[in-house]
C-alpha cells in the first residue's frame, strides 16, 4: 500500500469516526449546552474523532467505492451518536423533573428563567439542580465515562451494520420511565412535605373562611421549600450521580 492509500484510508476512518463522536458531542450534556461556542465543541469532537479513530479503525468497513453506500454508511454512524448523546442528556433530565415538581410543590412554579444547559424556558429550582449536576458531571470526572461509553458503543453497534430501530425505540421507553421515576424519588421529601401543608391549610381554610389562606402561606411555603431544598441537595445529588454513573456502566457492559 502506497502512502497516499495510507493517508486516504486514515482520512477516511476519522471521517466515520468524526460523524459518530460529532454527533453525540453536539447534544450530549455540558459539551452540546448552547454556552459552549461551536468551535470549541467542533476542535475537541475532531481531536476526541483522531484519538479514537486508531482505536475504531480495525471496526470500521473498507472506503465503499460509491457514494450512495458512503452516504449510508454516514448515516448510521450520525444515528448511534445521535441515540448515545440523546441518552446521556435524558440521564439529565431527571434533575429537570425533581426541579419541575418541587416547583409546582413550593409555589414557584411562576418563576421561569431561561436555562442554558436544557436549551429553553424552565424553572428556577430546575435550573439550579441541573447546572449542580452538570458540575458534579465534571468534578467525579463521569465526563471521561461518557467518552469512553461513545468509545465502547462501536462494540455493540458495529460500524456498517443494521440500524436496531426497533431495540433502540424500546431502549428509550424504558429510560424515560427509569428517568422520570428517579426524578420523582428525588422530589419526593417535597411532594410529602406539600400534602401535609396543604392538607393543613384546607383545614384553617375551613375554619377561618374569610381568611385567604392560600395566598398568606404562599411565602411560608416557599420558606420552607428553599430549607428542605438546602437539606435535601446533597442526598439528590447523590442519587443523581448514582443513577447517571449506574446507567452509563450498563450501557458499556451489558
Amino acid at each position: 500500500m502506497s502512502l497516499e492509500d495510507l493517508l486516504v484510508l486514515d482520512l477516511y476512518v476519522v471521517l466515520m469516526t468524526f460523524a459518530r463522536v460529532g454527533s453525540a458531542f453536539m447534544v450530549m450534556p455540558g459539551i452540546g449546552s448552547g454556552m459552549v461556542p461551536a468551535r470549541i465543541r467542533l476542535m475537541f469532537a475532531v481531536w476526541v474523532a483522531v484519538v479514537v479513530s486508531p482505536l475504531a479503525s480495525p471496526l470500521i468497513p473498507e472506503q465503499p467505492a460509491d457514494a450512495p453506500t458512503l452516504l449510508l454508511h454516514l448515516g448510521f454512524e450520525i444515528t448511534i451518536g445521535l441515540f448515545f448523546g440523546l441518552f446521556a442528556q435524558i440521564l439529565m433530565s431527571s434533575l429537570q423533573i425533581a426541579g419541575t415538581v418541587i416547583a409546582y410543590t413550593s409555589s414557584m412554579a411562576n418563576a421561569f428563567s431561561s436555562d442554558p444547559i436544557a436549551g429553553e424556558q424552565s424553572a428556577v429550582t430546575g435550573r439550579i439542580l441541573t447546572q449542580v449536576g452538570l458540575v458534579l458531571i465534571f468534578a467525579t470526572g463521569l465526563d471521561h465515562l461518557m467518552i469512553q461509553a461513545v468509545f465502547e458503543s462501536y462494540s455493540l453497534f458495529p460500524p456498517g451494520g443494521v440500524l436496531p430501530a426497533g431495540d433502540m425505540s424500546e431502549f428509550f421507553s424504558r429510560l424515560i420511565n427509569e428517568t422520570f421515576v428517579v426524578g420523582m424519588k428525588m422530589a419526593a421529601p417535597f411532594l410529602v412535605v406539600a400534602i401535609v401543608l396543604q392538607s393543613a391549610l384546607g383545614v384553617l381554610n375551613k375554619l377561618m373562611p374569610q381568611l385567604p389562606v392560600f395566598f398568606v402561606a404562599m411565602p411560608l411555603q416557599i420558606a420552607f421549600a428553599l430549607i428542605l431544598l438546602a437539606l435535601t441537595l446533597p442526598s439528590m445529588m447523590m442519587v443523581f450521580t448514582g443513577y447517571f454513573e449506574n446507567s452509563l456502566e450498563d450501557f458499556i457492559n451489558p
